[in-house]
């Protein structure tokens, strides 16, 4: 048994070694010329963009300069990768030596992809991106065999050196060593108790050994029947029923009650699968603290007829519970105050802003909203907001939690979510921005259509798939009407924000938007800009949830909307999405 303990001991301690040694990432080279020549900084970073130079950006030209990355890329399967550079102004990407992208050129915006046979191993990748004047942007993206979507080129799979093939094979098999690794350490836990339990034998000490016995079995027990009390709590709390049941199920309000109410009661089923259920018609009453008013079309908005006036601009708005306007009043949301605007500035025409936005609501749900709901309305111009949760789905279309399971232990999850929920606390209280981290963590987020409480008729609208997948089905529809699709959201990004902090999944969904949005020939706009310079003109905002609708609400308040509605009516005017004399689609 002594030895087998020394031998289970060299795996526990050397997995964790050789996972940790080699440095992940690439290493990162700044050069105030276009030559790639006298680099004056040189840097590991975990990623390939250009996120580096916002914490120098004081000290780094913003012309006139050139970057290079360098160091090893893990691929794990033999087949066809695909490669994309989008740069302003050139850049080139090199694998073993060889150039496999080219997106050279100067002064405008390049993209260019390749597609490559690769074998599984470790291969050598050198990127170069060149500025010379004027706006840059650089973004390289790869499609491994088996993956249907461009992605990062993910930390874990990069090396600042090139390493031996037991460190290749491990990081790639990390799982399954890591487990190989707990099993040992349970097999030496296993080993000395048991060792000790001969020892306290042999010593007469079987007093003791009963006494340590019972307190065992005492404690085994009483977390038992705690384990029983959480999960019987779960079942009691739970609406267990299927969720058409529940919607239907939801109390009927009178057309003029002013009582207040939850979501559950303002909903009902939708017609359409995709959509799954909808604002109920004609609901008057209290919600989030506002008066609430739902019109005949099921819509959080004044009465619009399906048929625009002739003279009409019309533009329709999808969302979730941001643009629905969640703890505001109406006349305070956003595209309300975007509409006032138009019709102040432009008194020639009609401008009508229509909100189909509903709380809960994903991109794939706005995304069927838009398709079988607001092309009804002839709208001659489309927005759509999305929030870091859109990844996911509301928590009540869910399955139950399955209680007669032996892989979950509710006791702990709850022990957990309280030690997490004072940590925060004392930690760090409601932020400036927390509005738009209402969502899931990074690592649930990779793995949402695995999720076994996800119901399988809504697996293909969650996670990053799920989103690219769902602004496709956008794009088709709008490109075969000629209407123009604005996406916009509110995001931190270099260089506007001088304590930016890097969010893997916050900043993958910005950079994620940006690329598609561009790909599919949508406008992108990133509102985070102007809740900066709010901060920059009003210092003393600072230290409390200034765009929050409470302390506890982290949703966009009246101020946070607001400056929503004056950054999409500078981008619509900038970009001539607006009318000038020109008659408004399906104006007869």
């Amino acid at each position: 048994m002594r030895y087998l303990t020394r031998i289970l001991l060299v795996p526990i301690l050397l997995v964790p070694i050789l996972w940790v040694w080699p440095q992940r990432g690439i290493t990162v080279k700044f050069s105030p010329n276009r030559n790639w020549l006298r680099p004056v900084v040189v840097r590991v970073e975990r990623r390939i963009n250009l996120d580096f130079m916002t914490a120098a950006s004081a000290s780094l030209p913003q012309q006139e300069f050139s970057v290079e990355w360098s160091g090893w890329l893990r691929t794990d399967r033999d087949g066809q990768y695909a490669f994309n550079l989008r740069s302003d102004d050139g850049s080139t990407l090199e694998l073993d030596g060889h150039i496999v992208v080219d997106a050279g050129g100067v002064a405008f915006p390049t993209t260019r992809a390749a597609t490559i046979a690769m074998i599984r191993g470790l291969h050598q990748i050198r990127l170069r991106f060149v500025q010379t004047d004027g706006a840059y942007e650089f973004y390289a993206y790869w499609t491994p065999p088996g993956e249907a979507e461009l992605a990062a080129f993910p930390t874990e799979q990069l090396f600042v050196q090139q390493q031996p093939a037991v460190i290749v094979f491990l990081t790639r098999h990390v799982s399954l060593l890591w487990a190989l690794c707990w099993f040992a350490l349970a097999l030496v836990i296993a080993a000395r108790i048991a060792k000790s339990a001969r020892e306290i034998a042999s010593t007469g000490r079987r007093r003791f050994a009963r006494r340590l016995t019972l307190a065992l079995a005492s404690t085994i027990v009483a977390l038992l029947v705690a384990e029983g009390i959480v999960r019987l709590a779960h079942y009691v709390r739970e609406d267990r029923r299927p969720l058409e049941v529940q919607l239907r199920g939801a109390r009927a309000q009178a057309p003029l009650s002013m009582q207040s109410l939850r979501l559950g009661e303002i909903v009902q089923p939708s017609r359409y699968a995709g959509i799954v259920y909808e604002l109920k018609p004609n609901v008057r009453g209290r919600f989030m603290g506002q008066p609430l008013l739902i019109n005949s079309q099921g819509l959080r908005d004044y009465e619009y007829t399906r048929r625009k006036e002739p003279g009409t601009f019309r533009i329709v708005g999808v969302g979730d519970s941001s643009l629905f306007g969640w703890g505001v009043p109406i006349e305070d949301s956003g595209l309300k105050v975007l509409e006032r605007r138009l019709n102040e500035e432009f008194r020639a025409r009609k401008f009508e802003v229509v909100n189909f936005a509903v709380p809960g609501y994903n991109t794939a749900m706005e995304s069927e909203t838009f398709v079988q709901r607001c092309l009804e309305y002839a709208p001659d111009l489309v927005l759509l907001n999305f929030n870091t949760n859109d990844y996911d789905v509301p928590e009540f279309m869910r399955r139950p939690n399955e209680l007669a399971t032996l892989r979950r232990s509710y006791l702990f999850d709850l022990a957990y979510s309280v030690y997490e929920g004072v940590m925060a606390v004392k930690r760090e209280p409601l932020g400036l921005f927390d509005f738009r981290h209402r969502t899931i963590a990074q690592r649930q987020a990779a793995r949402l259509d695995e999720d076994p409480a996800l119901p399988d008729e809504y697996r293909y609208m969650v996670g990053a798939k799920g989103v690219v997948r769902a602004l496709k089905r956008l794009a088709a529809a709008a490109r075969e009407r000629a209407i123009p699709f604005v996406v916009f959201d509110v995001k931190p990004q270099p260089g506007f924000d001088p304590q930016y902090v890097r969010d893997e999944l916050r900043d993958g969904q910005r950079e994620l938007l940006e690329r598609e949005s561009r790909r599919l020939g949508f406008y992108f706009l990133n509102t985070y800009p102007y809740f900066m310079n709010y901060l920059k003109q009003h210092p003393d905002a600072s230290s409390r949830p200034v765009f929050a609708v409470s302390a506890v609400d982290g949703h966009p308040n009246t101020l946070a909307h607001s400056i929503n509605a004056q950054a999409l009516f500078d981008y619509l005017v900038a970009n001539q999405l607006l009318p000038s004399d020109k008659p408004s689609k399906d104006d007869h």
